[in-house]
């Protein structure tokens, strides 16, 4: 099994005990939060990391660390260490977020426009997608002049390019292929 399989079987796990529980939020607060912490401490990195320390060394460490955090992010984050896969613990995190999202039917939403979007114009686009899809949008907006003009939109894995580069690009394809004649007929 790959480790996203394997991160997605602890996350599975977690959020389904998560669930149960009523700390759905917590838990993936504090399990992010370890992360976080591992990612902008050094010192930290190496301890978890470094495979010359004792496991119960690592194991205190973590203990104390994670005493104040929710129960099940902790019981996650030290059965990940005894069982040498700490390293997951930020792809377990990712999956984790990925169920919370797909709970609350979140839908990620990314728009490229020429020029920032307008305020009115984004709440259009995230009624329309609540409308069409039932679910509650998560925008993502990303600015591109060289697509002249409207926008391109991905919900999900689905592409819709209303932009002017495309329109023309269409345009273009039709008069390369377009039976155009000189003279009189």
């Amino acid at each position: 099994m790959s480790d996203t399989g394997i991160a997605r079987v602890y996350a599975t796990a977690l959020f389904e005990a998560a669930t149960a529980a009523g700390s759905v939020a917590p838990t993936g607060a504090d399990l992010r939060a370890f992360v976080r912490a591992l990612d902008e401490s050094q010192p930290l990195a190496n301890a978890v990391f470094n495979p010359q320390i004792e496991p119960e060394a690592k194991m205190r460490v973590l203990a104390k660390l994670t005493s104040a955090a929710d129960h099940l992010a902790a019981g996650v984050l030290a059965v990940l260490l005894e069982k040498g896969r700490i390293a997951l613990c930020g792809e377990v995190a990712d999956q984790y977020e990925r169920f919370v999202d797909q709970a609350a039917r979140v839908i990620e939403v990314e728009v490229t426009t020429a020029v920032p979007v307008e305020p009115d114009v984004e709440r259009l686009i995230v009624e329309r997608v609540r409308r069409s899809t039932g679910g509650e949008p998560r925008l993502t907006k990303r600015v591109d002049p060289g697509i002249l003009g409207g926008l391109v939109l991905r919900v999900d894995d689905v592409l819709v390019d209303g932009s002017l580069r495309a329109r023309i690009q269409q345009l273009d394809d039709r008069l390369r292929t377009a039976d155009v004649r000189g003279g009189k007929t």
